[in-house]
């Protein structure tokens, strides 16, 4: 299979002029491996995976003499060995700072934590999503999302793809999966990655002592894809205790398979702050949520949900390569329940994104942005993501921007 570049390669390579360490995380099969392996600047360094027994049993029992030639080096599933942390960072120190490091791995707790104790002052750490879709048809990084952000005057335009948006929603964005050849396909890879995540990354972290309940949180979740969740409702539902679901939902969160959007809030308004949960995949939300066909993902109430969350991971996408990623967040108004799906802030700048799964935005489908705009002066810009084929103004610092301009 054809090595399709990614967009954070260039961000990786910059990274090292101020760093000589980078921890390169992001949950299994996006594509770090494959990354690491294939990117023009890394195609002279020493690769190494822990996934190897002997490499593992070295970096467990002689370190100093696994990491012996100087040349810089990757070292892959680096979570499995925690403790070779120590032996990086003496190395680096030792060279004065000239020794250089990739560590990569699943985003789990024992990877994000140890190197941050470890690595103070010595890492940059860096968080490969899936592929955006701008990204996996070719297109550069720089997109209209750094415009918006940038505060720039968006330009009427067509953009003409001919893609199938409730296609690109279904598979997601795991490479494996996004360039199956075929939906039998599609699902038989989806079920060994749900299995395989179960089986091997949480249980590598804690002892779950009913799998089947964690499973039917994970299913639940997934079928609640862009509401608020309640953890008693939860509890009841997937049968375990409270303590057992917050327990839970804190690893789905850790190893970036789960993401909590919080109630976007001014001092003295009346708007919810109860959470909303996505996955980092629509396609693993759509598989776990049980639609397992194009057909079921049609059905009234369905599809925009999903939408949504196959938005949220191209702004997840475009995040990733910025210095200091956004805030996300959400707002809905308590008094007519007027909502923004996405609030992006970060450092005085902000942006709402509303999400729209029509083929037209008109002026009465601002209602909702203006609302937000009027109540909140701080952020001047808005946008809607439809499934159309034109970037407009719909409205006064509101554009109308097809789904694939992200």
């Amino acid at each position: 299979m054809k090595y399709i570049p990614r967009w954070l390669e260039k961000r990786l390579a910059e990274s090292f002029k101020a760093h000589p360490v980078i921890v390169l995380t992001g949950p299994r099969q996006v594509g770090k491996s494959t990354l690491l392996e294939h990117a023009d600047f890394l195609k002279n360094w020493r690769y190494l995976t822990l996934d190897e027994p002997d490499v593992l049993e070295q970096a467990k029992e002689d370190p100093k003499g696994l990491l012996w030639d100087d040349k810089p080096t990757i070292i892959d599933e680096a979570q499995r060995c925690p403790e070779l942390l120590l032996t990086v960072k003496y190395l680096v120190d030792k060279s004065g700072r000239r020794r250089n490091f990739v560590l990569s791995g699943s985003g789990n707790i024992s990877l994000r934590q140890a190197p941050r104790e470890t690595l103070a002052g010595r890492a940059r750490y860096l968080h490969l999503t899936g592929f955006g879709f701008r990204e996996l048809h070719g297109f550069t990084a720089k997109g209209i999302l750094d415009q918006i952000w940038a505060g720039q005057k968006i330009a009427a335009t067509e953009i003409k793809l001919g893609a199938d948006l409730i296609q690109a929603v279904w598979r997601g964005s795991l490479p494996g999966i996004v360039l199956a050849p075929n939906e039998k396909t599609v699902l038989e890879r989806m079920s060994g990655y749900v299995d395989a995540y179960i089986q091997r990354d949480i249980q590598d972290l804690v002892k779950i002592r009913h799998p089947q309940n964690f499973r039917r949180l994970m299913e639940t979740l997934a079928q609640a894809t862009g509401w608020e969740s309640v953890q008693e409702e939860l509890s009841k539902t997937c049968r375990e205790t409270r303590t057992n679901i917050s327990r839970y939902m804190s690893l789905l969160k850790e190893t970036n398979l789960l993401y909590e959007l919080k109630g976007y809030t001014t001092k003295g308004e009346r708007a919810y702050k109860q959470s909303k949960y996505f996955w980092f995949d629509s396609g693993a939300a759509c598989f776990l949520a049980g639609i397992r066909s194009l057909s079921d993902l049609k059905k009234p109430n369905i599809k925009g949900r999903y939408f949504e969350n196959f938005i949220l991971q191209q702004i997840l996408s475009w995040a990733s390569l910025l210095m200091t990623a956004p805030d996300i967040h959400y707002w809905k108004q308590k008094a007519d329940g007027s909502e923004i799906d996405f609030v992006l802030y970060s450092g005085g700048k902000s942006v709402g994104i509303e999400v729209k799964s029509s083929a037209q935005v008109t002026f009465s489908d601002t209602r909702s942005m203006r609302a937000f705009l009027k109540s909140h002066p701080e952020i001047v810009n808005g946008i809607i993501v439809y499934a159309g084929e034109r970037v407009y103004p719909v409205a006064t610092n509101i554009y109308a921007v097809p789904w694939t301009a992200l």
